[in-house]
């Protein structure tokens, strides 16, 4: 499997695999208007799983990624699963350069 981004800080031990997506990553139910389509979930997550090393204490812990631009709004959320973090985040794509450098910045939190 080939990851879209990897980002690796050796002196802090971690690694955060970046996955993007350039198509509409949210899709509807009947029970709800906006719902992310979980296959992106699934793909980020096995990228995780199938690097893990029972011996690497990086992979064991990795994090994950998903990354959307979007025109208007943002979304700044993440979660566990199975001791790895996940990030869904998005950038605006409508926002001034200042703005969108800012956002850029604040991707990968400390």
């Amino acid at each position: 499997m080939q990851t879209d981004v990897e980002l690796h800080h050796p002196l802090e031990r971690r690694k955060i695999v970046i996955d993007t997506k350039f198509t509409r990553i949210f899709t509807s139910s009947r029970y709800r208007e906006e719902l992310l389509k979980s296959g992106y979930l699934y793909q980020l997550y096995t990228y995780l799983r199938t690097q893990e090393t029972h011996d690497d204490f990086v992979s064991l812990n990795s994090e994950g990624m998903l990354l959307h631009p979007q025109t208007g709004g943002r979304i700044n959320e993440q979660m566990r699963v199975q001791g790895h973090l996940i990030h869904l985040r998005t950038v605006d794509l409508t926002a001034s350069n200042r703005d969108f450098e800012e956002q850029l910045i604040s991707l990968v939190p400390p």
